[in-house]
């Protein structure tokens, strides 16, 4: 089967000045992680001798660094153009995409304009229908490949049928990655990773190798064509848009399966956005996909997913008590920052509390999400993607 990896790659300066919020953006013209993850796939005798193709998504978390960003990354890429297909997708590709897609009837781009991770993977789903694989391979620039066998684990079981009898469209492994200390204001109102961790631990120990789950990580998903053309990432999920994705496809009827034998190292930088503002994104995900999955037992073009499924990860932060969690969580948050005397990041937390008080629900969220997805559709069926 032919086949691609896909890395989205962010860059600009943490200043609190960013337009668009990522986890680690890497300092403009400095190294980063990526080199060292492209350094890792050349060794890889399927990468030097091209049978797999690298695209690169290169995006700025400000809209001025644009073009500096992409001329940075066309010669960053130079010393791995001789021993691997890479190849670059930024602004420019950005750009004629979107006016491919005007001259073809398809006026809505919003959701494909750089502006916020989902949007950003919606482009990386597009590069790899491009290039006409059966299936792509989604990778994080800082993570390692550790397994020699690592590419025929990926593609064992594509496309085959699993012990529940559903075909495998789509698969998401595990990060081998040094284990996160609990905070002590996160411990009751928002323990996160000790939930997340508690759910892929409970997939890892299963009797099957593939078992259907809401829980992925976006910085190991392999997804084929037929998931790519029909399933979008949402673009009003500014975190956690990889676990979205998922419960997208099961709403649109595609199963996508952990696979316990896959996975990779992760070595996250440690300069990292504030907390305070990873927190504000989750906030407002977490609200509206509340709303999207209670609105979603609405409608009647979609499949139901049990909200059992949904526990212990991301359920938890999807009940009645969510907005006590909100309230908590940011007042126990902002004693830290107050602890450590910053002034501006326990402000900053006050701002948090106050967002489920102001928050309106959107009792039509999964409608607004299929009505998406069917401009997706037709974005996906024009010439440039079709087969």
């Amino acid at each position: 089967m032919k086949k691609c990896i896909v890395i989205p790659t962010y860059w600009g300066n943490i200043d609190g000045r960013e337009e668009i919020v990522f986890d680690h953006p890497t300092p403009l013209k400095s190294e980063g992680t990526l080199r060292r993850l492209l350094v890792n796939l050349s060794k890889f005798n399927s990468i030097r001798r091209g049978d797999i193709k690298v695209i690169i998504i290169g995006v700025a978390n400000k809209n001025a660094y644009q073009e500096e960003v992409e001329e940075f990354l066309n010669t960053y890429l130079d010393e791995f153009r001789t021993n691997m297909d890479i190849a670059l997708y930024s602004y420019t590709w950005f750009d004629a995409l979107k006016r491919y897609l005007l001259q073809n009837g398809i006026e809505d781009v919003s959701l494909i304009e750089p502006q916020g991770y989902s949007q950003v993977r919606n482009l990386c789903l597009l590069a790899a229908l491009e290039n006409k694989v059966d299936y792509a391979i989604f990778l994080d620039d800082d993570e390692l490949i550790i397994t020699n066998d690592f590419f025929e684990k990926v593609e064992e079981g594509i496309l085959k049928k699993a012990p529940d009898n559903g075909t495998i469209y789509g698969k998401v492994g595990y990060y081998l990655e040094d284990k996160k200390t609990a905070k002590f204001y996160e411990l009751k109102w928002w323990p996160k990773d000790e939930l997340l961790s508690s759910a892929i631990s409970k997939l890892i120990h299963s009797s099957n190798r593939y078992v259907a789950s809401i829980v992925g990580l976006g910085g190991l998903m392999i997804l084929t064509r037929e998931l790519m053309k029909n399933v979008c990432f949402d673009p009003n999920v500014p975190r956690g848009e990889d676990i979205d994705y998922i419960f997208n496809a099961r709403m649109l009827g595609y199963r996508i399966y952990f696979d316990k034998e896959l996975f990779i190292k992760h070595l996250p930088p440690k300069i990292k956005t504030p907390e305070w503002q990873k927190a504000r994104q989750d906030i407002i995900r977490f609200l509206y996909e509340r709303d999207k999955y209670d609105s979603h037992l609405e409608v009647e073009e979609l499949q139901k997913v049990a909200f059992e499924e949904l526990l212990p990860y991301p359920g938890t932060f999807m009940q009645d008590d969510l907005e006590e969690r909100i309230l908590e969580y940011s007042k126990a948050i902002s004693i830290k920052y107050l602890a450590d005397g910053d002034l501006s990041g326990f402000y900053e937390c006050m701002e948090n509390a106050k967002i489920s008080f102001s928050y309106t629900p959107n009792i039509n969220a999964a409608m607004e999400y299929l009505s998406k997805n069917c401009i997706w559709t037709k974005i996906t069926s024009v010439k440039k993607f079709r087969e």
